[in-house]
């Protein structure tokens, strides 16, 4: 009989499995993607909606990470506001194969290009949100969770839960996490695991790398809470451009934003998500 292989210490077993899961992924179908291929800032889908004020809001780009096009946000301070905001952005509100809530797991993977152009501001740029539709009893809701460029020049996830059946702005539990440095005139590649839960049963991985420098890179493991105690009929939808929540009430450092999105996965592996597999 062969010799059989040494075991693998605990430690060195952990370190393979954040090494080598994400690049041993192997690319398939997602259950939803946005990859722009049709050239429509629907991207194939009739049910995409967006929240745009004007023509230069949302426009297909020949700038994309894959394939011939991306979907290009554009925000420039006194926009009117829609949906309650100075927003730019696409959403999957009507499209239910992208919903999600407590109970589920779900990998999400997207990409996003940020001009070199681009220069920190004082206030956050919010980029990618996971956001649940309020329940009867709440005037509103925050997101889930969402991804945002902070003045510090770093990504960061930003994580809303309540365990209460009514959510107030009082009772949301907040947590941020820092990602990695943004990079101006590089494509940003994310991957998301999250564990939706609004209790101890929650978790989220999340891996990052840029197309001048490939090599997924595991940024955030955190469990907890990471959403919201909704009742049976609500869930949460996805949002991607640029929201600029200070623009609600005054300028800031700038007067316009610029980014571009693509290949907007949700499935059930890295694989199927993978942004660069297109």
């Amino acid at each position: 009989m062969p010799a059989l292989p040494k075991p693998m210490s605990a430690a060195l077993a952990v370190l393979a499995a954040v090494s080598l899961w994400p690049g041993s992924a192997h690319a398939s179908a997602a259950a939803l993607r946005f990859g722009y291929e049709s050239g429509t800032r629907t991207s194939g889908h009739a049910e995409l909606g967006v929240n745009a004020c004007c023509p230069h809001s949302i426009q297909v780009d020949d700038l994309p990470r894959t394939g011939k096009y991306a979907i290009r946000s554009h925000l420039k301070y006194g926009d009117a506001a829609v949906a309650g905001g100075t927003r730019a952005e696409s959403h999957t509100m009507d499209i239910e194969s992208s919903h999600f809530r407590t109970g589920k797991t779900v990998y999400y993977g997207f990409s996003i290009y940020l001009a070199s152009s681009w220069q920190n501001d004082s206030r956050e740029d919010i980029l990618f949100q996971w956001k649940p539709w309020r329940d009867k009893c709440e005037a509103d809701k925050a997101p889930s969770a969402f991804l945002s460029v902070q003045p510090s020049g770093k990504w960061r996830l930003r994580v809303n839960s309540d365990g209460n059946a009514c959510s107030t702005p009082e009772s949301v539990r907040k947590v941020s996490f820092d990602l990695a440095e943004v990079k101006p005139g590089q494509w940003h590649d994310f991957v998301f695991r999250f564990r939706w839960s609004h209790d101890s049963k929650g978790g989220i991985d999340g891996w990052h790398q840029t197309h001048k420098s490939p090599g997924w890179r595991k940024v955030v493991t955190a469990t907890g809470p990471n959403t919201f105690n909704d009742d049976a009929t609500t869930q949460g939808y996805l949002k991607w451009g640029v929201y600029k929540p200070a623009w609600n009430t005054g300028p800031t450092d700038v007067e316009s934003r610029t980014v571009f999105h693509d290949n907007i996965a949700v499935g059930t592996t890295f694989g199927e998500v993978d942004p660069t597999a297109g």
